[in-house]
């Protein structure tokens, strides 16, 4: 799947579903960071 299609498609619907997205979760813990879809939309943003 391309960011493109992910970020226009998955992560909307991400969000109406009120899930978080898990970035670099590992262990047997799961840690990492969790962010909103709209806090991921926005770090792509600037990273552009």
């Amino acid at each position: 799947m391309s960011l493109e299609a992910w970020r226009d498609r998955e992560l909307p619907d991400a969000t109406q579903e009120g899930l978080v997205i898990g970035i670099n979760w590992s262990g047997p813990r799961l840690v990492g960071w969790s962010f909103t879809p709209m806090e991921v939309l926005n770090r792509l943003a600037a990273a552009d």
